[in-house]
């Protein structure tokens, strides 16, 4: 199945356990990767480079914690990994809490062998809408969404999404899955599998949401925010309509 592809699992060093999980899932599937330690947000310190709090406030309406910072910079660093990689074409991202259908590599040879994409995500958390693109094969389709589709547990991305996101993706200002559907602003063919060959098993999540929640500014301070995500709407739904 290598075609060009690498796969990368996003694993932190205090998860052992799910690496394991993940070890056993992939080594079913027939699938090879490479673990790449995701960063630790709760003992790494960062700066301006890698987040704009400031405007991440504004475009999100809540403070930002280190442990979502340390899941922005982990794929970042995956982009890093991949490029660094000459011999590879294609790679695939797994943050370790991932599960997959039974025809999962399946799908990958697939999106390998005609290469008309350049980002394709294989989970999410929502219907978000979509625009029925092309045919994969005879289960699967490639769709665009018309609204937000949350999470980036699992996607692939040739080398022209690759340099493209890293030109642009730091300092972070929202969410990497916020980030990563930008496709207009990366330039890039950008799609969603429908319906989702991965999904995210149930565990809790390492990221503190509980503290995401608590930083979250009152209503009436929101305007930016709304203003923001507003026009992220609009300009979703013009890609969807124009391609970019």
């Amino acid at each position: 199945m290598d075609r060009g592809l690498r796969v990368y699992v996003l694993n932190l060093k205090r998860s052992p356990e799910r690496l394991k999980r993940m070890t056993s899932r992939l080594n079913a599937l027939g699938i090879p990767f490479k673990r790449l330690a995701a960063v630790d947000g709760r003992t790494t310190e960062f700066t301006e480079r890698e987040c704009d709090s400031r405007r991440y406030e504004l475009a999100v309406g809540k403070k930002t914690t280190p442990t979502e910072i340390g899941c922005f910079v982990s794929h970042y660093n995956a982009l890093v990994a991949f490029l660094s990689d000459t011999k590879a074409e294609f790679a695939l991202v797994l943050e370790d809490d991932m599960n997959f259908s039974d025809d999962f590599a399946e799908v990958l040879d697939a999106l390998v062998a005609r290469k008309d994409w350049d980002m394709v995500k294989l989970n999410g958390r929502h219907r978000g809408g979509y625009v029925r693109s092309r045919r994969l094969n005879s289960r699967y389709e490639l769709v665009k969404n018309l609204f937000h589709q949350s999470d980036c547990g699992a996607y692939i991305m040739n080398r022209k999404a690759a340099r493209s996101y890293m030109k642009k993706l730091y300092p972070m200002f929202v969410p990497i899955d916020h980030e990563f559907v930008k496709f207009w602003k990366y330039g890039l063919r950008g799609f969603c599998v429908r319906p989702f060959p991965a999904h995210t098993e149930g565990s809790k999540s390492t990221i503190d949401y509980a503290a995401l929640k608590a930083g979250r500014k009152p209503w009436y301070r929101k305007l930016p925010t709304a203003f923001y995500k507003s026009f992220i709407a609009v300009r979703r739904m013009i890609y969807v309509a124009t391609g970019f």
